[in-house]
């Protein structure tokens, strides 16, 4: 459990991820946005809106394991479709799954939506997917050669992320990591293709660690039992 609390910290800090806003916030305001996933800790470093005495406190106040990151941050059974209109469901998610949203009628996707193309082979070379959901009916020709699965964002799914929805709906371009269909990144609105590989790899080494964990205490309740 201390490893999968580890791991999770040093995502946090390392491989996520970029803010979207620039107005300086108080400090409440910096700590309720990384508490609600539209900030990370090393982007309000870079920003100077805290200090690293400030973040030292804050992560040893909010450590908490990456099983329970998971449970927080599940989403709900869903069923839509493709773009070619074929059935896609919560079970066909892949165990790690950078999952993104997208507005293609905004003028900053194709930059955005390249980005993630150009690094989806490293994200599959190290056992990791990429699912994007685009959030608008127009304009997805831009999506139409996708090399991964792109679904709509129709009423099932509104309802099985229902809790990020002000996120989701807030940004024209978002995504966060996925581990066993739980949404467990920090969210961000800005892509960089060469970290997506090396983030992949990383997600997926949580996702063996917290299977280790859960077949542990799995046995341990069937020795008592």
């Amino acid at each position: 459990m201390k490893r999968l609390t580890a791991i999770f910290l040093a995502l946090v800090c390392a491989f996520s991820l970029t803010a979207c806003g620039s107005q300086k916030p108080s400090l409440d305001e910096v700590r309720q946005a990384i508490e609600d996933g539209s900030l990370t800790v090393e982007d309000a470093m870079d920003k100077g809106w805290v200090t690293q005495e400030w973040v030292d406190e804050y992560v040893q106040q909010r450590s908490v394991p990456a099983v329970s990151k998971a449970e927080a941050g599940a989403i709900r059974e869903f069923t839509t479709t493709t773009l070619s209109g074929e059935e896609f469901t919560r079970d066909q998610m892949a165990e790690v799954t950078l999952f993104v949203f997208l507005d293609p009628t905004n003028s900053d996707t194709q930059a955005f939506y390249q980005a993630l193309t150009a690094g989806y082979e490293d994200v599959k070379k190290n056992g990791a997917e990429i699912l994007v959901c685009t959030k608008s009916e127009e304009k997805n020709e831009l999506l139409s050669d996708a090399p991964f699965p792109v679904i709509h964002y129709n009423d099932s799914l509104k309802a099985a992320v229902k809790n990020y929805q002000e996120m989701i709906e807030g940004e024209p371009n978002i995504f966060s990591w996925c581990v066993n269909a739980s949404f467990i990144s920090a969210w961000s609105c800005t892509i960089e293709e060469e970290k997506l590989g090396d983030s992949a790899a990383a997600f997926v080494e949580m996702q063996k660690e917290m299977s280790d964990e859960a077949a542990s205490e799995n046995e341990g309740m069937a020795v008592m039992g």
